[in-house]
């Protein structure tokens, strides 16, 4: 067992009040080594070797992944969570709530100084695409919620992954899909145009990606600006 005792029961104890008001079966708390720190409840021991070949590591703080009745996120750069619910919609419906409320977590930063990472970044492309799969996923989750702007959102930066890992045509096919739910669910915001900075990318219409993405950039945290930015260099180059 890593860190502090206490402050891994505490931790437990509050990711599971933002899961909502549904109990989970069991909740484990590991790093990006997949070294376990703490468990409550009961987690199948089988979990660990299913999500351990999704490499948090490779993950984006938020990211998750779902199997069943359970799911694994990424909680800080170092830290992720696994949790097992009674059934795959409760397991849908916290997976939501947790990733929501995961910036107010704040204790879960105190394990991170424990922590020296052992894996080395591994193909960066296939990194990229990975992410891009698993960022899909979250944006179906959110879809079936009726959460439109966050799905659009996640369709969008799944399409700039794409963009980054010179994967155009599936760059263009989310940037598209993005737009359809735009308009398809009247979003006239930024998130629009967070949608038309990605799909003027993919034309290779650089000037006016960038200045789609100047217009609305601020409403984004550091990481989706360092991607966006990284994605729309990196088409420059390509053109």
């Amino acid at each position: 067992m890593i860190g502090n005792r206490l402050t891994i029961d505490l931790v437990l104890e509050k990711i599971e009040t933002n899961l909502g008001k549904w109990k989970a079966q069991g909740i484990a708390i590991l790093d990006v080594n997949f070294r376990v720190w703490g468990i409550k409840g009961e987690v199948p021991e089988a979990l660990f070797s299913f999500y351990e070949k999704f490499s948090l590591y490779n993950m984006h703080v938020g990211d998750t992944v779902s199997n069943s009745n359970t799911f694994m996120i990424k909680a800080t750069d170092k830290i992720g969570v696994i949790v097992v619910m009674n059934d795959t919609h409760l397991a849908m419906l916290s997976a939501i709530n947790l990733k929501g409320r995961i910036n107010a977590l704040s204790d879960l930063y105190k394990l991170e100084n424990h922590v020296e990472i052992e894996e080395k970044p591994k193909d960066t492309e296939k990194y990229l695409i990975r992410a891009s799969m698993l960022i899909e996923k979250d944006a179906e989750l959110f879809l079936k919620q009726g959460a439109y702007e966050t799905a659009s959102d996640l369709i969008t930066l799944s399409g700039f992954h794409y963009l980054l890992a010179h994967m155009i045509d599936k760059a263009k096919e989310q940037a598209e899909r993005a737009l359809e739910l735009c308009k398809e669910k009247e979003i006239t915001n930024y998130h629009q145009t967070f949608a038309l900075s990605c799909s003027e990318a993919c034309n290779k219409n650089l000037e006016k990606a960038e200045e789609y993405w100047k217009q609305i950039q601020d409403k984004y945290t550091k990481q989706e600006q360092d991607l966006v930015n990284k994605a729309l260099n990196e088409a420059k180059r390509m053109k």
